[in-house]
């Protein structure tokens, strides 16, 4: 075998290497993605059908001055808000949440804050690529009994999905990003949202950490709401 020959397999042999580490990695992160959903979609679910009471209003004939003051007899409010929130807690409708069909892609803000939130860690970030989105599969989420996902493309476009005539209960859209991970592959930072209507939603970073070879969520940072 000649000199060029032998560099050829050699080549050959060490780029078969990088294409299985480069698709070891995105199994990986979406076995993280996957383990992670069920508490993640629990993070950041809103039951629309669960209206908070209202803030006191203010006085008649007043300026804001000290809230505290303000007499406000919220008894009746807040019984009838935990009688239905019983209520649904026992309701069996089996509530669609939309997923957006791929990830989004993640910014230098989100790697910022991954290092800023364990800093007392030392953590440095993992160089791997995570530019490129992937489809997501909606049978490997796991999520509780009272939900249903269907992905956001066979919803109506726009705000539109609001107002479909549906045979279930839309109860919101939520999606997530491609995940940041440090060298370590211990601590990682997603981005992830959820809408509940054409002006009902908010963006968070969502900060994840291995614990006794289980991931869980440390925090969710909410980034922008509506």
């Amino acid at each position: 075998m000649t000199t060029k020959q032998t560099f050829i397999i050699i080549s050959i042999f060490l780029f078969l290497i990088s294409c299985d580490k480069k698709q070891t990695d995105l199994e990986f992160e979406r076995s993280v993605a996957n383990e992670i959903f069920p508490a993640l979609l629990d993070s950041v679910f809103y039951d629309t059908r669960l209206t908070p009471p209202p803030p006191p209003p203010p006085p008649p004939n007043s300026e804001w001055s000290d809230s505290t003051a303000i007499k406000w007899d919220e008894s009746k409010m807040i019984a009838d808000y935990e009688k239905r929130k019983a209520e649904l807690e026992k309701d069996t409708t089996i509530l669609v949440i939309a997923i957006v069909d791929s990830t989004y892609r993640i910014d230098k803000r989100a790697k910022k804050e991954l290092i800023d939130f364990y800093k007392d860690f030392a953590i440095e970030l993992d160089t791997i690529s995570i530019e490129k989105p992937y489809k997501i599969n909606l049978t490997d989420l796991k999520h509780a009994d009272k939900f249903k996902l269907k992905y956001r493309s066979e919803l109506p476009a726009t705000s539109k999905v609001w107002k479909g005539d549906y045979d279930f209960h839309l109860s919101g859209i939520t999606g997530f990003s491609r995940i940041q991970f440090d060298k370590s592959k211990n601590y990682g930072v997603l981005k992830s949202s959820f809408g509940c209507g054409s002006l009902c939603g908010f963006s968070a970073l969502v900060f994840i950490r291995k614990v006794k070879g289980k991931w869980i969520i440390d925090k969710v940072m909410v980034t922008g709401i509506s």
